[in-house]
């Protein structure tokens, strides 16, 4: 099984317990629509990703000798990457 994304709520994540089980999970907890974190500016955005550790994350890495650029090509590739069909 390759890479997924599930989002919903525990309701219907627990409804696929039976696809799941025995897998790696990393589950991330979203606000509520209206608890939400908008940015009205980039600096704002910036300041936000920042405090939530985003930003930075990658920057005590030894294996990556340019960590922007890393993100860069990354970047690249997944905007390059064909949209998967569903059936």
């Amino acid at each position: 099984m390759s890479w997924q994304v599930l989002e919903g709520t525990w309701e219907e994540i627990q409804a696929r317990q039976s696809e799941l089980q025995g897998r790696r999970l990393r589950v991330i907890v979203l606000p509520d629509a209206e608890q939400a974190h908008t940015a009205d500016t980039g600096a704002v955005l910036l300041e936000y990703l920042t405090q939530i550790g985003f930003v930075g994350m990658w920057s005590d890495r030894t294996d990556l000798s340019d960590s922007p650029e890393y993100v860069r090509q990354m970047r690249q590739t997944i905007e390059r990457r064909p949209e998967p069909v569903v059936a």
